[in-house]
């Protein structure tokens, strides 16, 4: 068991020595174990954030509850929102939060992400905030016992502000739609699993920036390997956007477990701006777990994220 134990330990710094030079900036998404691994989440999906990355993965989940939080930016430039002070903002500032609820076949979840960055061409100070809400109810089932499809049906309300040292300089432009994610994932043997998700299709227009139907829709390919004996996942996601001037990003990321209570995770994702590195670790007692991850952009831009779940 110690000589197990060693070698997994090895194994996981090997891994992680190996990602980090390829990469170098702040993951998209929600949940701090799919961020420490880059992203690469969609044939994972197998805890109470499922729903968010593949809908068909929640069918891996008895009973599962989670709570996410993170930053991206200084902390100091909260200020900047809390207050609505361009002054207080020297740069991006991104805050996102939200919970999910899974129980086997149904989902419920609810996402907060608030972002704040300095307009550009502007002759005072302006700073812009994006705000979106989103609440997903979830629907999967296993049709066999390697195939399983799922089903997010999502509202979201978006809304953008711009303001400048003596307030708001025009009125709030926000809009509101309906949207889904079609999932599916199987199982290759018992190592290997891919899944496949078409995430945004719009069922109502939305306006973002004054176009119409601005739903981000994309399509996501991914597999995942666990490596016998040592319990290490590999994963992999191919994620193709389906507007116009949108590019094509690769996710990859690595889950090492150790000692059955800690997890380390390292990954990152390819992007026009380069290879972006993430990385993270866990802390795992029976149903419990905390997670925490971070990346750093391009632009050095640092993100921190964490959560909390309860999984049955």
């Amino acid at each position: 068991m110690e000589i197990k134990t060693v070698q997994s330990f090895l194994l996981a710094i090997v891994l992680l020595i190996v990602l980090a030079p390829l990469c170098a900036a702040a993951t998209p998404g929600f949940s701090a174990r799919a961020m420490g691994m880059g992203g690469a989440y969609t044939a994972v999906a197998d805890d109470g954030n499922a729903a968010y990355w593949n809908p068909a993965g929640i069918t891996q989940v008895k009973m599962g509850l989670a709570l996410n939080g993170g930053f991206e930016g200084s902390l100091k430039q909260i200020e900047a929102i809390q207050k609505k002070n361009p002054n207080a903002l020297d740069g991006a500032l991104g805050l996102k939060g939200g919970a999910s609820l899974v129980l086997k076949n149904f989902g419920l979840s609810y996402v907060a992400d608030r972002r704040a960055a300095l307009e550009s061409g502007t002759l005072l100070k302006t700073m812009r905030i994006d705000q979106t809400d989103q609440v997903a109810f979830t629907v999967a089932h296993d049709l066999t016992d390697l195939l399983a499809f799922g089903l997010n049906v999502k509202y979201v309300t978006v809304e953008t502000g711009k303001f400048t040292e003596t307030g708001r300089i025009a009125p709030a432009d926000n809009d509101n739609g309906v949207a889904l994610d079609l999932g599916a994932m199987a199982k290759v043997g018992k190592l290997v699993r891919v899944g496949a998700v078409l995430k945004d299709c719009g069922l109502t227009k939305l306006e973002r920036e004054g176009e119409a139907d601005g739903w981000p829709t994309q399509l996501v390919l991914g597999g995942a390997v666990k490596v016998p004996l040592f319990g290490t996942v590999v994963a992999a996601d191919l994620v193709t956007p389906l507007s116009q001037g949108q590019d094509t990003t690769f996710h990859i990321g690595v889950e090492q477990p150790l000692l059955g209570i800690l997890v380390l995770r390292a990954g990152g994702y390819q992007d026009s701006a380069g290879f972006n590195f993430a990385a993270g670790c866990g802390l795992k007692l029976g149903p419990v777990a905390f997670d925490v991850a971070a990346s750093l952009d391009a632009a050095e831009v640092a993100t921190v994220y964490a959560t909390a779940q309860l999984k049955f």
